[in-house]
C-alpha cells in the first residue's frame, strides 16, 4: 500500500466514527428532549396540586382540563422515547424515525401549550 491508500482508508474510519458519534449523540439528544417535555409537564401538574392544597385555585372542570393535557403531553413523550428504542432494537438508524419523532415532540408540546393556556385563561383570574 502506499501512502495515498493508507490516508484515504483512514479518512474514510474517521468518517465512519464520525457518523456513528453523530447518530449517537442525535439518539442522545431526542431522548433527552422528549425526557425533558415529559418533566415539564409533570412539573405543571406538581405546581396545579399545590395551588389546589394552598386552595389559590379551586378544583373545577377547567383544572382537570387543563390537567389532561399536561397528561397527554406526558403520554405522548413517553410514546416517543418508547419509539426510540424499538427503532434502534429493530435495526433501524435514527435518521429514520426522525420525522415521526418531530411529529410526536410537536404534539406533545402543542398539549403543554394548550394546557398551560387553557389553564391561565379558564382557572386564574387575572
Amino acid at each position: 500500500m502506499d501512502s495515498f491508500e493508507v490516508e484515504k482508508t483512514t479518512e474514510l474510519d474517521s468518517a465512519s466514527q464520525n457518523k456513528i458519534r453523530n447518530e449517537t449523540l442525535t439518539t442522545e439528544l431526542h431522548f433527552d428532549l422528549l425526557k425533558q417535555y415529559a418533566w415539564l409537564s409533570s412539573a405543571a401538574i406538581g405546581a396545579i396540586v399545590v395551588l389546589v392544597q394552598l386552595k389559590a385555585v379551586e378544583a373545577s372542570k377547567d383544572l382537570y382540563i387543563s390537567l389532561g393535557f399536561f397528561v397527554a403531553s406526558i403520554i405522548m413523550s413517553i410514546m416517543g422515547q418508547d419509539h426510540i428504542i424499538d427503532s434502534l432494537l429493530k435495526g433501524k438508524h435514527i435518521y429514520d424515525a426522525s420525522k415521526v419523532l418531530k411529529f410526536i415532540r410537536t404534539i406533545s408540546m402543542l398539549c403543554f401549550g394548550i394546557g398551560v393556556g387553557y389553564l391561565s385563561a379558564n382557572v386564574f383570574d387575572f
